[in-house]
């Protein structure tokens, strides 16, 4: 007796809803009518009864022959958010330093007479000319004064070998 009670409760109370729906509905169209509203598909849209919904059957999983699991029926495709599209960006930089000689040949005439460090490299490079493309030329130099093996590392300071 007790789920025949439910039962009722639930139809009673889905009816009423449905009522105070249809009452919402009908309230919204005449708002729409006194603020000159064209009606539209919008409008249609929100008077129109909710059309009923099959029920989705759940999806079977399983090999013939053997038990089978029954997995949760699956959610209505949803509409994804159209992601918007970020503007191209202009490259960065300058055009590439026209040099008479390479980065390694300067650092060797620099350090022909005796070693130097990093930053004393870096004067004596740029002195002779050398233009540098990056905005921190020391990192540059430093790539090449430790990778080089024609270039010695006397403790910090750097000669021919």
């Amino acid at each position: 007796m007790k789920n025949n009670d439910k039962l009722k409760q639930f139809v009673s109370l889905r009816e009423q809803l449905l009522q105070d729906r249809a009452e919402l509905e009908a309230r919204l169209v005449e708002i729409n009518k006194a603020l000159g509203a064209v009606s539209g598909p919008v409008i249609a849209a929100v008077a129109a009864p909710v059309a009923k919904v099959a029920p989705v059957e759940p999806v079977v999983k399983g090999k013939p022959g053997r038990k089978k699991a029954v997995v949760a029926a699956p959610a209505p495709a949803a509409v994804k958010p159209v992601k918007p599209v970020k503007p191209v960006k202009a490259r960065r930089g300058g055009k590439r330093a026209k040099n008479q000689m390479s980065l390694r040949d300067a650092v060797l005439a620099v350090t022909k007479a005796r070693p130097l460090t990093r930053q004393e490299v870096l004067a004596g490079v740029q002195k002779l000319g050398y233009v540098f493309a990056a905005k921190d030329p020391l990192n540059s130099l430093s790539t090449l004064l430790y990778t080089d093996k024609g270039i010695k590392n006397n403790g910090g300071k750097f000669g021919p070998v």
